[in-house]
C-alpha cells in the first residue's frame, strides 16, 4: 500500500514561544483516492475519553493518558497544586453522580472564595476514581484527584472541601514537582486503570496543545524506517536537536504497523537559553 508519512506536533503551552515541551509524531498514512489530505487535516481531533469494546480498550486507553499528559503540561505550573479529595466513611455517596454533585459544590466554593478575594477563576483537570467490590476487582473508595490552578493557600483550597458546612473527609493539596517527568508519572497515575468508574472533567478554561498543521513532506518512509531500526540514530540528542532547533530529545521511541509500516514518538523539551 502507498502510503505518506506525516509530522503531527503538539507543543503544549500558551503560545508557541512560551512551550517548554512539546511532543512529535511522525506515522504512515495511506493514500486513497477521493480522501484529500486537507480533509484529513480538517478531522484530525484529540481522542474522546470514552467506553470502548474490549478489542480497542487498551489501546484508546493509551491515547487517553497520552493526551491528559498533553493537557497537564499545557495548563498547569509548579504554582499549582495536585489536589487529593477522600471521603470519611460517614460521608460516601450514595454513587457516582452524587459524588460529582460534591466536587461540583468544592468548584462553586472555589469559584465564591476566589471571586472574594479579586482572583481569577480557577481552573482545573479532575479524575474521579471509584470500583464497587463486586466486580471482580479491588475496591477502591470514591476519590477525586484534581490538578488545580487557584490563587488560593493551600489551607483554603483544602477547606472548600464540605457539604453544608459539613468537612467531607481528607483533602490535601501539594504543589506540583515538574522535574523530569514527574507530571507525565502523576498524569498517567490519576488515569491509570481504564477499567474502573473513573472519568475526568475540565473546566472550561483549559486550554487544548497548540497544533500546528501537520507537515506530510519532512520525513520518507525509508527514513522513518532507518531511524526506527537504529537505535544509536533514535535515541541521538544530536541528530533530533538538528532537526528541531532549540529544542532537546526527552524520548524517543519507534512502534511497527504490520499494515503500514514503522512510526515514531519523541517528547522534546525546550533547550535553556533557546
Amino acid at each position: 500500500m502507498k502510503t505518506y508519512q506525516r509530522e503531527r506536533r503538539y507543543l503544549c503551552g500558551r503560545s508557541p514561544r512560551s512551550a517548554q515541551y512539546q511532543e512529535v509524531e511522525i506515522y504512515p498514512l495511506p493514500t486513497r483516492d477521493g480522501f484529500g489530505r486537507d480533509l484529513d487535516r480538517q478531522n484530525s481531533k484529540p481522542p474522546a475519553f470514552r467506553g470502548t469494546p474490549p478489542a480497542q480498550a487498551a489501546h484508546n486507553a493509551k491515547q487517553a493518558r497520552r493526551w491528559f499528559h498533553r493537557l497537564a503540561v499545557t495548563n498547569f505550573t509548579a504554582a499549582d497544586t495536585h489536589t487529593t479529595l477522600t471521603y470519611a466513611a460517614e460521608h460516601r455517596p450514595a454513587d457516582a453522580d452524587a459524588a460529582w454533585r460534591d466536587f461540583r459544590n468544592f468548584l462553586r466554593h472555589l469559584r465564591d472564595r476566589c471571586k472574594a478575594a479579586g482572583l481569577e477563576k480557577p481552573e482545573c483537570l479532575a479524575v474521579m476514581e471509584w470500583q464497587d467490590a463486586d466486580t471482580g476487582q479491588k475496591a477502591v473508595a470514591p476519590h477525586f484527584h484534581v490538578l488545580l490552578r487557584c490563587g488560593l493557600g493551600r489551607d483554603e483550597i483544602e477547606a472548600c472541601w464540605h457539604r453544608k458546612g459539613t468537612r467531607l473527609g481528607r483533602a490535601n493539596a501539594d504543589r506540583l514537582q515538574l522535574d523530569k517527568a514527574s507530571l507525565e508519572a502523576l498524569a498517567n497515575y490519576m488515569m491509570k486503570n481504564p477499567n474502573r468508574k473513573h472519568r475526568y472533567y475540565r473546566s472550561r478554561g483549559i486550554r487544548n496543545p497548540i497544533m500546528p498543521p501537520p507537515r506530510d513532506s519532512r520525513y520518507t518512509r525509508q527514513q522513518v524506517a532507518r531511524l526506527a531500526t537504529d537505535s544509536a540514530l533514535l535515541h541521538s540528542p544530536d541528530y533530533w536537536a538538528r532537526k528541531y532547533p532549540g529544542w532537546e530529545l526527552n524520548e524517543a521511541t519507534a512502534h511497527y504497523n504490520d499494515f503500514l509500516g514503522w512510526s515514531i514518538s519523541l517528547k522534546l523539551r525546550r533547550r535553556k537559553g533557546g
